[in-house]
């Protein structure tokens, strides 16, 4: 990144004064002591995360977010305070809520800028330099983004400011979002909605012409116009969708997520192409981006990956006084019934939570072996591509299908967000803390996914075509095997 760019005088710009909405009787330091105390007893992880080599290291860490809760005056910099809190858990399953009685606080700044001035003084600033800077455009917006001269801390370097917009609740010169540096054309970003609540997020503008926000979706580059704009392929076109497409015959499925859409909706899209998969020489199950959900999600694509049984691990409780509750509640309901008629109905169940109160809970020491109803003979090889972004069941599918023969693994590590799940919510009135309250294995201690993730049998860098590749390798490899 061009840091002469950051720091631009910008004469055109000013700030008006923003008023932050307070949540009334809302201390941070109060929250984050009761945040503390809600990982320290209930967090299923704590224990391996936090252990006699490292407690030193914690408790320097939470004294230090300490004294930034007692300095806190708003909402928004409280829950910032309390996410620093949770990153020393590296745990993608530990995140702050907004409380259902929270009052939202939108965050509301106007960036006085005059469309003329601003394309005029684009090449005097020298804003060719950096393919971010420029007009673009979403849905009922079109925003400039610019360099920021707010010096809040921590600095922002960009900002998209609004030009234009057909939703009634932005003006012209609303700060629509704003953007801090991670690397090359990678920024975490505050995307303010459109009732001006902030949602934190990231974005990496893919090209010159398309800044993808994550959960939000593209943004398309207007202004200076992009000359030779990439045609998008079907791929791209869906790449958030449930498909199948074709690439030179070759299947090619894409799972977004885990969380979207019913198992039905997958299995429809296998048997709609279920001829054409068996007869292939292999197919590709694309899960990159894919933070989790339900499990049961990929079980209709099971048959077509598996070539046998496989193990898992057996799963675990932590049963701290709050967990127990709230397991024994949980149970009950997916049953249809009371924690009087749990106890009653289900009463080796209920009495397992009851005695095993306080402890790491296992159903068994070991592993037990899974087998698909169904298994087909074809593909005869598939492809998986994961990355760094796939979190949860998406690292349980990559777990269960890289024990198959058929299966080969090409990307990055994936996130490491998998050996605590079932996520409890626990309100603390202002905010509500969420953390796993289960364990994926009895061995994790010794055998960790996070933060680590799962390692591809075939590691491509990021900067590599990864589909491209993968498809070459895998050409090669069923070349090699029949000679």
């Amino acid at each position: 990144m061009n840091t002469f760019l950051k720091h631009l005088f910008f004469f055109f710009v000013t700030i008006a004064a923003i008023h932050p909405v307070q949540a009334q009787d809302c201390k941070c330091i109060e929250v984050y002591e009761k945040a503390v105390k809600a990982y320290e007893e209930n967090y299923s992880l704590f224990v391996y995360k936090v252990t006699t080599e490292n407690r030193d290291l914690y408790n320097a860490h939470k004294a230090i977010i300490r004294d930034r809760a007692n300095e806190s005056t708003s909402l928004r910099d409280c829950k910032k305070v309390l996410e620093q809190y949770l990153q020393f858990f590296r745990d993608g399953h530990n995140y702050i809520l907004d409380s259902d009685n929270q009052v939202s606080e939108p965050y509301m700044e106007n960036v006085e800028v005059i469309e003329a001035q601003f394309r005029d003084n684009y090449k005097k600033q020298a804003y060719h330099l950096n393919p971010l800077l420029g007009i673009w455009k979403r849905g009922s917006y079109t925003v400039a983004i610019m360099p920021s001269q707010n010096h809040s801390k921590p600095k922002r370097d960009f900002v998209g400011v609004v030009l234009e917009s057909s939703n009634t609740n932005w003006q012209k010169g609303q700060v629509k979002f704003e953007l801090y540096s991670n690397f090359g054309t990678s920024y975490q970003i505050n995307y303010m909605m459109g009732n001006h609540t902030v949602k934190s997020t990231s974005g990496v503008q893919k090209d010159y012409g398309v800044l993808e926000i994550e959960e939000i979706g593209e943004w398309e580059k207007l202004w200076p116009e992009v000359e030779n704009k990439k045609q998008l392929s079907e791929i791209e076109l869906k790449y958030d969708e449930f498909h199948i497409s074709y690439i030179d015959e070759i299947p090619y499925l894409r799972l977004p997520d885990f969380y979207s859409v019913e198992p039905e909706y997958v299995d429809s899209i296998m048997k709609a192409n279920h001829d054409k998969i068996l007869k292939s020489d292999f197919m590709v199950v694309d899960i990159r981006g894919n933070t989790g959900g339900s499990d049961a999600t990929y079980f209709p694509v099971l048959p077509y990956l598996l070539t046998g049984p496989i193990t898992l691990p057996s799963n675990g409780f932590w049963l701290s006084e709050d967990n127990t509750e709230h397991l024994i509640n949980a149970f009950a309901a997916s049953n249809g019934l009371t924690v009087e008629e749990y106890a009653e109905k289900e009463k080796t169940e209920y009495q397992m939570f009851v005695e095993n109160k306080g402890t790491a809970y296992f159903k068994g020491t070991g592993e037990w072996t899974f087998t698909a109803d169904t298994i087909y003979n074809g593909p005869k090889k598939v492809i998986v591509l994961t990355d760094k972004e796939v979190y949860s069941s998406g690292e349980t599918f990559v777990y269960r299908v890289n024990q198959s023969d058929k299966v080969v693994v090409y990307g990055q590590n994936t996130a490491g967000v998998v050996d605590g799940f079932n996520g409890f919510h626990l309100d603390l009135g202002c905010f509500t803390v969420a953390y796993p309250t289960s364990y994926r294995a009895p061995d994790i201690k010794e055998n960790p996914i996070d933060p680590y993730g799962i390692a591809p049998d075939v590691y491509v860098s990021e900067k590599e075509d990864l589909l491209a590749y993968a498809i070459k390798h895998m050409t090669q490899l069923l070349k090699n095997e029949s000679r």
